[in-house]
């Protein structure tokens, strides 16, 4: 799989989404809001979408100098993705070590199997961020008739994908 060449870091990106997502959105107690690694698969997971978008701040943000090298150095966070039409219900937060590459490829790929196939067939609305395109399978390693791309924040996959999504794809 080709992967993106490091570049800048998107800065504030994940304020943007924090402030996007919980204007009229209210948490529900049985909620889960998580944020994933995409290199190490590591998950962690929080009460409310604010306590999920701060963590995942802090794994972007530049720890040393904040020069341009420093920021490319830096993971970003490459799409959030809801449970519910209109960015509702659970959420998960995908990060990855760079933006994406518009050159035709998809960049990252993602599994909704193994410790993440709580995720499995549940996606009903996308937000892209670090200038990624998303697209959504139905089946593991972007196995299966594709929908996409999704360009920009998507309150509603479409009866195609919607509770279909298996693997994900990040071009």
């Amino acid at each position: 799989m080709k992967k993106a060449l490091p570049y800048a870091a998107v800065g504030g990106a994940a304020l943007l989404l924090s402030t996007a997502l919980t204007s009229g959105t209210a948490a529900a107690e049985e909620e889960e809001h998580c944020i994933a690694n995409m290199d190490t698969g590591e998950q962690t997971c929080f009460a409310t979408l604010d306590a999920a978008i701060s963590a995942a701040e802090e794994e972007t943000e530049p720890s040393g100098p904040t020069t341009l090298s420093a920021q490319a150095q830096n993971d970003v966070i490459q799409g959030t993705f809801f449970t519910e039409r209109g960015y509702g219900g659970d959420s998960l937060t995908i990060w990855g070590e760079a933006p994406c590459v518009k050159d035709g490829w998809v960049d990252y790929e993602f599994n909704l199997t193994g410790d993440f196939s709580g995720w499995a067939n549940r996606i009903s609305s996308a937000q892209p961020w670090a200038d990624c395109w998303i697209w959504l399978y139905p089946e593991p390693d972007l196995g299966g008739s594709r929908d996409g791309p999704y360009k920009e924040n998507t309150t509603y996959v479409g009866d195609f994908m919607n509770n279909r999504t298996v693997s994900i794809g990040f071009s």
